[in-house]
């Protein structure tokens, strides 16, 4: 009788805890959100261009809610026409996103805060970490220019991320939509 006493009472705290640890678990979550970058017409001396871009976000929760790790990259696809019409399609290979491109991808000297695509990123995902997704999607943003109209105003960030920042929320949104 005490062995299948105790065996009920270690079997109850087991699945107790199994509980405990379910509701404490991290999710993860993806998202991905796809935009057309930019297209220039083709001139009888010169190729038309079309850009695609597919914005990847990789989101851990905790049980709160709260951002425990984030993560973007970008793939920016452009395809040029000849002036025949046909594509010029990239070799696959060649395909690189923003954070395998690192410093080539040439953001530094066009920043006026001397900083990198992936520099920014890293930090904007820094500011993300404790803060819950609802916080992060408020944030506030403003239009620089044509190029950049959703940069965020939050003093923090001024000093470290000048790139746009709505294809990242959005696909953070749905990342963490995803998050299981």
């Amino acid at each position: 009788m005490k062995k299948t006493l105790s065996l009920i009472v270690a079997l109850l705290l087991v699945v107790s805890l199994g509980s405990a640890m379910a509701e404490s678990a991290v999710k993860h979550g993806l998202g991905m959100v796809t935009s057309i970058g930019s297209i220039t017409e083709a001139t009888a001396e010169k190729a038309g261009t079309a850009q695609v871009n597919t914005t990847v976000c990789s989101v851990e929760l905790d049980a709160d809610g709260k951002i425990l790790a984030v993560i973007w990259d970008v793939q920016q696809t452009k395809i040029s026409f000849g002036l025949d019409g046909k594509a010029v399609v990239p070799a696959p290979e060649t395909l690189l996103t923003k954070l395998e491109k690192g410093d080539a991808y040439g953001m530094r000297k066009a920043s006026g805060i001397g900083k990198e695509w992936f520099e920014q990123i890293a930090a904007f995902a820094d500011y993300c970490v404790g803060k819950t997704v609802e916080e992060v999607l408020a944030i506030e943003t403003y239009q620089k220019d044509e190029n950049h109209k959703a940069v965020p105003a939050v003093e923090d960030l001024k000093a470290s991320v000048t790139i746009t920042v709505g294809d990242y929320l959005a696909a953070l949104a749905k990342a963490a939509a995803n998050a299981k």
